[in-house]
């Protein structure tokens, strides 16, 4: 199948029509969040043409998910990027549903389920955490054990969302019970299912994070050059101007990873790196912001807290302190076969 990267359609194109999407988006609630997105084609730049989609590869998404970050869309943006194209072959109607706007999905990213196989029917127990927007959610996917993953109705028997808990006030999380759940057998997905998911969210936080920190960065860059003290603007302050300048540093090193996370030979180990370093960036450059705007950082019309809530809960959502320990593992035992081979030589 042919795609449009065939045609030299280049991922920044998709920057202007995300922003103007997400900017429309303010006012609206999530359905007609999700019918406008869809609208614009944002919903389907992963999925394949058979389900209505674009068929692009990773690369395509981040700027939709960038200008999303930037605009805190209150909206599952990611999940339904990565749902329409995991979902595209075992359960392409669901996929395309997604794609048209029909349905709100999203992904539990945290907790596991016990499955117990009746016929061609799948029983849950459990318990899942980090869904966001569940409440509103048609559907959620969970994880099964360690690999495996299954789309479960919000309206099944037994299926309890609890409210909404987590630091970002936009996109409210959800943790989720499941008491004897009962699901047909070709909702539960392939075990290859959540590692891939799992991987490309990752870079797709990273690229949240980076719209986040741009805006908080730009609203610094405004506070300082206007904001006078003692007769002169807060920019003559050379401690303000050093600071920035490093926040500016961080950013394009977010920007970057980025860049090399979605090259032809990006991996999972890249993937978990740019996650990584948007989480420590992103949130030294919303915290800067928020210490030169002083108090006014935490009310509601400057939305530089809001930002760094965001930071803070994708940071959370995706474990970057366990992510952090599983990279240097990884790292330590590809340097340890090598070391000895050293020594032997």
């Amino acid at each position: 199948m042919t795609t449009l990267t065939g045609d030299g359609l280049q991922p920044s194109e998709f920057a202007v029509t995300a922003a103007r999407a997400v900017a429309d988006c303010a006012a609206l609630g999530p359905r007609d969040q999700a019918k406008h997105l869809a609208d614009d084609g944002l919903l389907g730049v992963l999925a394949s043409q058979d389900v209505g989609g674009l068929d692009l590869p990773l690369a395509f998404a981040v700027p939709v998910v960038t200008a999303a970050g930037s605009g805190l869309l209150g909206f599952p943006l990611m999940e339904a990027l990565l749902l329409s194209r995991a979902l595209q072959d075992a359960l392409p109607r669901v996929a395309e549903a997604i794609v048209s706007g029909g349905m709100l999905a999203t992904i539990a990213w945290q907790g596991t389920l016990s499955a117990e196989r009746e016929g061609e029917s799948v029983v849950l127990n459990g318990w899942v955490a980090r869904a966001a927007c569940a409440r509103d959610a048609d559907c959620i996917l969970v994880r099964i054990g360690t690999a495996a993953a299954a789309l479960v109705p919000t309206d099944s028997e037994g299926v309890v969302v609890e409210g909404a808990a987590g630091l970002d006030l936009t996109v409210p999380e959800h943790s989720v019970r499941l008491q004897g759940v009962t699901i047909p057998a070709a909702s539960v997905l392939p075990d290859s299912t959540w590692a891939l998911l799992s991987s490309d969210a990752n870079v797709l936080r990273a690229a949240a994070i980076l719209g986040s920190a741009e805006t908080c960065l730009a609203l610094a860059q405004e506070h300082v050059s206007t904001r006078r003290q003692f007769g002169r603007a807060l920019s003559y302050n050379q401690a303000l101007r050093h600071s920035l300048a490093r926040q500016k540093l961080a950013l394009e090193g977010i920007r970057h990873a980025i860049t090399r996370s979605v090259g032809e030979a990006a991996g999972p180990v890249e993937h978990d790196s740019v996650f990584l370093a948007a989480a420590a960036y992103g949130c030294a450059i919303s915290e800067g912001a928020l210490q030169v705007h002083g108090g006014m950082g935490f009310t509601w019309d400057v939305p530089v807290h809001r930002h760094l809530r965001r930071v803070r809960a994708l940071q959370a959502q995706g474990d970057a302190s366990g992510s952090l320990a599983a990279l240097g593992r990884r790292t330590i035992a590809a340097i340890a076969p090598a070391s000895d081979l050293a020594v032997s030589g």
